[in-house]
């Protein structure tokens, strides 16, 4: 049979073939490979073993998840944002080719927080205001989210379990789920997806200490809102940190781009110059 591969946890898998659980092992092959399993992989069973994995159309490494068509970031006025964590799972969405959506949760709190999120990543990623809890604004994020599989990424406590249950109508608490959608224990050691009508959504921990995995040449091509300007820069390759004439930085100064969000690019450049030269 083949199907998808929706649980990995320490005890084993669980593959879900048209609409059934099945918990499985793996080849030892597959366990021990270099590139193992993945969340969201397609796979083929034969005697409750999984035995072979279809070819993939992306993946990322951290967390394990495979088969992606967009990552949600959550952030919330609640825990204070970390926008060094949404830049980075917006760089390995742009680098993998995965649309990245934000979603600023806990909105009835602070209506100003949407604002600032959407002035720091217009023409970088779409941004939605919702209030998960009261269940304002789901319906337009479940309509973005039909026919697509997308993977959770977040701080802990901005929502993230919030937002399943009112998108799928459950009422999940740590340490259990639902029997309407047939998993077992809830924690925030493994990945898993939750499917119910044509949406697909990973709950995964991995988000949390998220990587990059970016080179220092290819850094500044994925900061997309840079590209028009850049093209004008005095000199070729220009990394808008240091050089002179640079029409990135005179950008910024116009206020023709976020501030906010080049500071942190600078930082982010200088942490990989850095992780660079200590591997050299």
């Amino acid at each position: 049979m083949i199907g998808r591969l929706i649980k990995v946890c320490s005890n084993g898998y669980t593959v879900r073939c048209e609409e059934k659980d099945y918990p499985c092992k793996a080849k030892g092959k597959l366990k021990i490979s270099g590139d193992g399993l993945y969340v969201g992989d397609y796979v083929e069973i034969e005697n409750g073993v999984i035995a072979k994995v279809l070819p993939r159309k992306n993946k990322l490494i951290r967390p394990r998840v495979s088969n992606i068509d967009a990552i949600v970031v959550v952030v919330a006025v609640e825990p204070k944002p970390d926008y060094y964590l949404v830049d980075k799972v917006v760089l390995s969405g742009i680098k993998n080719d995965i649309e990245t959506v934000i979603l600023v949760n806990k909105s009835d709190k602070d209506k100003n927080l949407f604002e600032s999120v959407k002035s720091q990543y217009d023409g970088v990623a779409k941004v939605y205001s919702v209030s998960a809890k009261d269940k304002v604004g789901i319906e337009q994020v479940k309509e973005f989210l039909q026919n697509k599989t997308v993977v959770l990424a977040g701080q802990s406590a901005v929502g993230k379990t919030t937002l399943v249950n009112a998108i799928f109508s459950l009422d999940l608490r740590v340490g259990e789920l639902s029997e309407k959608i047939q998993r077992g224990k809830h924690t925030t050691t493994y990945s898993q997806i939750f499917i119910k009508d044509n949406v697909s959504v990973i709950d995964s921990p991995g988000f949390a200490q998220i990587e990059a995995f970016v080179d220092l040449e290819e850094l500044p091509n994925l900061y997309q809102e840079y590209l028009e300007y850049a093209s004008e820069c005095r000199f070729r390759g220009c990394t808008h940190t240091d050089e002179p004439d640079c029409q990135v930085k005179k950008a910024v100064e116009e206020g023709k781009l976020s501030k906010e969000r080049y500071v942190r690019y600078v930082e982010i450049y200088n942490q990989i110059k850095c992780r660079r030269k200590d591997y050299e």
